[in-house]
């Protein structure tokens, strides 16, 4: 099992509350964040495989695998900070997925994941600014640019799920 840093909130929502509050990160601060956009991947195929739309799928699945490769992305952002990348967890080594319960797709949680989507470019960007490396910086910034793709690809879910209502 995947280990969590020093005084990580324990659950996947506390961690999403938390991280959104982070100003300027400290490493146990970004590999959290590897754990969550880890299990953000998780989460977002779980919501495609409950859809019934094939566009719907198709566009949560798109930002699963966003979600992995950011983690990937702030793995490196790590090494580039302190010389060694922290592993990215497997689904099954994730401890934020551990008892976790996939939420049912709805237009509210697709809305509110929206606005966690457009704050975590906002969240990335004051990332970039505050860390001192300008390779880590630029890794963050391509993770920022695309959470604010995420939100636009889940208002599109909203709106088919409107529609749909």
């Amino acid at each position: 099992m995947h280990t969590f840093p020093a005084n990580a909130p324990k659950d996947l929502y506390e961690a999403f509350a938390y991280i959104g509050s982070v100003t300027r990160p400290t490493i146990d601060d970004l590999k959290l964040m590897v754990i969550l956009e880890a299990a953000g991947k998780v989460m977002y195929d779980e919501l495609a495989a409950g859809a019934a739309d094939p566009k719907i799928r198709a566009l949560l699945n798109d930002s699963g695998r966003d979600e992995l490769a950011h983690a990937w992305r702030v793995s490196r952002a790590i090494g580039k900070l302190i010389g060694t990348d922290y592993s990215v967890p497997a689904p099954e080594e994730n401890p934020y997925l551990v008892g976790w319960v996939k939420p049912e797709l709805t237009l509210e949680l697709m809305n509110s994941l929206a606005e966690t989507e457009f704050a975590g470019e906002a969240n990335y960007e004051r990332w970039a600014e505050s860390c001192g490396n300008a390779e880590a910086s630029q890794l963050f910034r391509q993770n920022g640019r695309e959470e604010a793709s995420h939100g636009h690809r889940l208002k599109e879910v909203s709106e088919l799920l409107a529609a749909c209502a």
